[in-house]
């Protein structure tokens, strides 16, 4: 009896899995706009999110002003699903995904529990690219690869859809995480969500900062200080691939260019002059991190005035031969020049006979360089050099003297100065630093000033110019005058004006993101996720409050070293 029990199991198992009975499971789902026309290749729409799959549970991560009474789904594996009660077939129109709920889906035989999550306040950037994946991308930064991008405002009205040139990953130390920073290359100049037209535009994943506001908070407390050229932003949700890949902050690249760092482009002006794509003239000079060297290209005719502009960067030395161009000062500091990128032996020595000319000068008792009888402040422009120092300063920035530190020159028709600025990448500023060694950086009074005094290395600026009480005097007036005032409405202590910008308060930035913090750092667990890292907070709202009392602890000493005279 046990026998023919056993074969009736059997022979309904089979029955079970005969063709037209066959379990399928949904393997992958999409939804869209269902306002969108179907393509006529059968390819899914620019606009297309997949659920996002993480063990048994599915995540649907929803782009900002996406009407979701009506969803078009697109399912592979089955050719419907139920749920509340109600079949949808393939390719078919939708109301149950209601951000906010856990939709249970059926195919007959497999449920699925499918989370609903909708971003607010956020624009939506969807990348595909030709490959359909972002491996080889992923390998180096050198590796490019061309695709589509297509951006929605935060209304999900369409602001650009076209095809690149090319994506990258881009970053130093943020190159390696999963949740990847792309540099994207258009085929035309465009503009971007109110922000003005360019070639190049950079989205920023700021995996390190679980605030998700170090970097924008720091250009928006430069631009409201009046520091010029800082890069405009946007926060985005990234779809990469259809896939979800975060919150984004899409912005401009620090560049030279029209609409971004303003200087006369000396590079195109010099390309006019000569036979051949400069980057294949040889390259001369010295290409190894030594003092009082250069490293230049074999260009043979320059432009009538070499003056300007230059865009240049301050970087670490150990980094020096990844660039093509710069120099390295009589005190060791490593300057890259970012434009032009191929700098003719007479460009490169007559930007550096100024940097030097400005070192030489704060190195000297009196702020005099002894070779030219030029003060610092003759040589620099003294508004940015300080607001720079202060935004450093400020945000207690690990990476204030040494890298990420712009610089850049007009030529003499303009100004013969040096400015400085604009500022960039803040991500591990604020008490965020790497934990497992210098903890005192993370405390907001721990070691003091920090930009000012910073031991690493014996050839940083700051740390010298404050040693000049000129230097220290011009401080203490533009903290108070500038800074303090747009400090006092980041904490909430006071209401924005027209001295202090586009400034909101922590509060209100915080809020602004409280739906794409969800979906972040679901998708990105991240929170206190390292042994070897700062604990910040367990959750977005913990990571906030971190940083506001950062701020505010900060402020506080910086009150009492430069408001009230204390030691």
């Amino acid at each position: 009896m046990q026998k023919h029990f056993w074969l009736l199991a059997v022979l309904g198992f089979l029955i079970f899995l005969a063709p037209g009975a066959e379990a399928k499971e949904i393997s992958r789902l999409y939804v869209w706009d269902g306002r969108t026309a179907l393509s006529t290749d059968g390819s899914l729409p620019s606009g297309a999110v997949q659920w996002y799959r993480r063990g048994s549970s599915r995540y649907l991560f929803l782009p900002a002003g996406l009407d979701t009474s009506s969803l078009r789904v697109h399912i592979t594996g089955a050719d419907s699903f139920t749920a509340d009660g109600r079949t949808f077939s393939d390719y078919g129109i939708t109301d149950v995904f209601v951000p906010g709920k856990t939709v249970t889906i059926s195919n007959g035989t497999n449920q699925y529990n499918v989370t609903v999550l909708q971003s607010e306040n956020t624009s939506s950037v969807y990348l595909r690219t030709d490959s359909g994946n972002i491996n080889y991308i992923s390998e180096s930064k050198r590796n490019r690869e061309s695709g589509f991008l297509y951006v929605l405002d935060e209304n999900g009205t369409a602001a650009y859809g076209n095809t690149f040139d090319y994506i990258r990953v881009r970053g130093n130390y943020s190159f390696y995480p999963y949740k990847k920073s792309f540099h994207i290359k258009l085929n035309e100049s465009a503009p971007m969500l109110g922000m003005p037209s360019a070639k190049t535009w950079l989205l920023i994943a700021s995996y390190a900062d679980n605030s998700m506001l170090r970097n924008p908070l720091t250009m928006d407390l430069a631009a409201a200080t009046g520091m010029a050229y800082t890069s405009q932003y946007r926060f985005a949700e990234v779809y990469v691939n259809t896939v979800y890949y975060g919150t984004y902050m899409f912005c401009e690249k620090v560049q030279v260019g029209k609409n971004r760092v303003n200087v006369t482009d000396l590079e195109k002006a010099t390309e006019k002059l000569n036979d051949k794509d400069l980057s294949l003239y040889s390259r001369l000079g010295t290409n190894t991190y030594q003092r009082n060297t250069i490293k230049y290209y074999g260009i043979p005719h320059d432009p009538e005035d070499i003056s300007g502009g230059y865009l240049l960067q301050l970087e670490l030395k150990d980094r020096y031969t990844s660039s093509a161009s710069g120099f390295v000062t009589s005190h060791g500091q490593a300057v890259v020049l970012k434009s032009p990128e191929y700098a003719s032996k007479a460009q490169a020595e007559y930007i550096r006979g100024i940097i030097q000319s400005f070192e030489n000068a704060i190195w000297s008792e009196d702020g005099i360089d002894p070779e030219t009888g030029r003060h610092y402040s003759e040589i620099a422009d003294m508004s940015s050099l300080v607001g720079k120092y202060l935004v450093e300063e400020i945000s207690k920035n690990v990476d204030g003297n040494k890298s990420s530190f712009y610089i850049y020159k007009y030529s003499d028709d303009v100004s013969d100065k040096l400015f400085f600025g604009p500022v960039w990448d803040y991500d591990i500023a604020y008490g965020n630093y790497t934990a497992a060694y210098y903890k005192e950086r993370n405390l907001p009074s721990g070691k003091g000033l920090m930009t000012a005094i910073d031991d690493y290395e014996r050839f940083y600026w700051f740390p010298q110019l404050y040693k000049h009480e000129d230097f220290r005097q011009a401080v203490r007036e533009a903290y108070q005058n500038r800074f303090r005032p747009c400090l006092e409405v980041i904490l909430g202590l006071r209401e924005p004006d027209e001295d202090t910008g586009g400034l909101m308060s922590l509060q209100d930035y915080s809020e602004m993101l409280d739906n794409a913090a969800k979906m972040n750092f679901i998708r990105w667990r991240t929170f206190n996720a390292s042994e070897f890292s700062v604990k910040t907070g367990a959750d977005y709202t913990e990571n906030i409050e971190y940083l506001h009392t950062f701020l505010s602890d900060r402020m506080q000493f910086l009150d009492s070293l430069w408001l009230n005279g204390e030691n």
